[in-house]
């Protein structure tokens, strides 16, 4: 185990980061879209598609999708533009006031909670209607990240104190992990994983980051949770979909002598169920190519930028101060599941996104793959240079970097445009939070 530790940490010797933006997106892509057909290719799994022309007209956009985010992101587009800009986020942060800031953020937080909770918002399996399309709706969607906002100053001070040898970090030790069980606990009852998944994720990219790169600890609390989560997720929402108690489901799933007591079934058998479910429930949730097959087979004509858009209205005034916006495009996901034939007939709470393969198909067909995963590969790097390289790891680019970091791997299987404009969004407020946390100079 020893050596085996010892071989994956010196992978970082070579230069490969793990969180750099572009390596994380191309391993995620290929994860995504690539994982279901390899898996029917060698028989583990049933056909993604029954018209086989369809599916390897599908498997081939994917590899031009992924050649090309590829080259974009090894392109040299970005040091043209970085040759001659300078970084503002060097500044290192005073961490007096960094306690100050994280209570103010963090108390907001509760307030967000707490408005979702008692409005009827907490779990999208449960909302209510009058909450949803209320104007304030999207503003509570953005400040949900007050939450994790506070988590990144957190553990982003304690790591850097603790690198110092400062005795500060002990207090940052307590508040971040304080912080983080927290998240967890608000986040398990909502039945989703990404809310449960964001808090862990963040507290690995700050700590590869800012205090050390561990290869072998990062890959272990990634897999367990995914053990964990991905079939807990999926026993937790079945029932709102099904007639079936909790208690039903998973009987049906693992096993009736794991609630029942009966010994009627071998431990083997039950390992093998248990370890069957896990493996659907990752499969089901992480797939993303039967979703662009069925934006491959059902849109025949092209939108030509049309779900663009709403990145033209990014900088107007928000939904509840201008109250004839011109509506997203992208906002009814169920819809657009049923629309492709991904959701079953009685499913109207689960919401899917084209991922941005598909997006960028539906408004230019191939041209758009090609010339769209080219550019987003560009920008990856582009962001990692100046947030990450440029400003030689300052908690700052990371605090920023960490955030971007989750948006655009989660939103690589959502549209693009609400993606971009939450993107916008959430940067504005970590500057003006980045100009509260630096020290003063003179």
């Amino acid at each position: 185990m020893k050596t085996f530790s010892k071989f994956l940490n010196k992978i970082n010797f070579s230069g490969f980061d793990f969180f750099s933006l572009g390596n994380s997106a191309i391993l995620y892509y290929f994860l995504i879209f690539y994982l279901k057909p390899i898996s029917e290719f060698l028989g583990i799994s049933e056909d993604l598609i029954d018209n086989k022309f369809v599916h390897y007209k599908i498997i081939f956009y994917i590899t031009i999708g992924f050649i090309f985010l590829i080259i974009g992101y090894f392109s040299q587009i970005h040091s043209i533009i970085l040759r001659k800009s300078s970084n503002f986020l060097k500044q290192k942060w005073d961490f007096n006031k960094a306690l100050w800031i994280f209570a103010g953020v963090f108390i907001l937080s509760l307030i967000v909670k707490a408005i979702r909770i008692f409005g009827g918002g907490y779990s999208h399996l449960y909302q209510n209607p009058l909450f949803i399309k209320n104007h304030f709706y999207n503003l509570v969607g953005l400040l949900d990240w007050l939450a994790y906002i506070a988590l990144i100053i957190a553990f982003a001070s304690y790591f850097s104190l603790r690198k110092d040898n400062d005795e500060r970090y002990k207090i940052w030790r307590f508040i971040a992990w304080g912080t983080l069980i927290i998240e967890i606990i608000y986040a398990l009852p909502s039945c989703s994983r990404m809310p449960v998944i964001i808090p862990i994720l963040l507290y690995l990219i700050i700590r590869w980051h800012i205090f050390e790169k561990k290869y072998l600890k990062t890959v272990t609390i990634l897999f367990f949770s995914i053990l964990f989560l991905f079939p807990f997720g999926s026993i937790c929402r079945l029932p709102a979909y099904t007639d079936l108690t909790h208690k039903q489901v998973i009987q049906l799933t693992i096993g009736n002598n794991i609630i029942s007591g009966e010994n009627k079934q071998t431990i083997t058998s039950t390992i093998y169920y248990a370890g069957n479910f896990v493996i659907k429930s990752f499969f089901l949730r992480i797939d993303q190519s039967a979703i662009f097959s069925g934006v491959i087979k059902y849109y025949q004509s092209f939108s030509h930028g049309a779900t663009f858009r709403e990145l033209l209205f990014v900088f107007g005034p928000p939904r509840f101060l201008w109250n004839n916006k011109p509506p997203s495009m992208n906002v009814d996901g169920n819809s657009f599941g049923h629309k492709i034939h991904i959701l079953s007939d009685n499913d109207f709470k689960t919401s899917v996104g084209p991922t941005v393969l598909g997006d960028w198909y539906i408004n230019f067909g191939l041209v758009g793959i090609i010339f769209g995963m080219f550019f987003m590969g560009a920008l990856f790097r582009l962001i990692y240079e100046y947030l990450i390289k440029m400003t030689e790891v300052s908690l700052s680019g990371v605090m920023i970097y960490s955030v971007l970091w989750i948006q655009i791997i989660k939103g690589m299987e959502d549209w693009i445009a609400p993606v971009y404009v939450g993107i916008i969004r959430i940067t504005v407020i970590l500057i003006i939070i980045h100009f509260l946390l630096i020290k003063k100079t003179k």
